[in-house]
């Protein structure tokens, strides 16, 4: 009986997770184009309900720290990446 198991450990495994990936980009692509940016809010409140539900202490201070740090180095990235930099070709 242990072959069956290692057998079925290695075929999930083995699988091919891109395929799995496409289809679920595929499915929320059309359920989000279908159903607007509420349903993408709705879905990303159930997640964090989720979370929470998982982590009651989540998000802890540290937590939001981390998050705001990282949403001012992209904000400042966004800044750096200004279309007047860019070449016409790319505008």
């Amino acid at each position: 009986m242990p072959g069956v198991i290692t057998r079925d450990i290695r075929g999930y495994v083995s699988r091919e997770w891109s395929v799995a990936r496409d289809a679920k980009d595929q499915y929320w692509g059309d359920r989000i184009a279908c159903l607007g940016a509420a349903e993408g809010l709705r879905v990303a409140g159930e997640l964090r309900r989720q979370a929470i539900a998982n982590d009651p202490g989540w998000p802890s201070d540290a937590d939001r720290g981390d998050d705001f740090q990282a949403h001012l180095r992209l904000a400042d990235q966004l800044r750096r990446a200004s279309p007047a930099r860019r070449p016409l070709a790319d505008r």
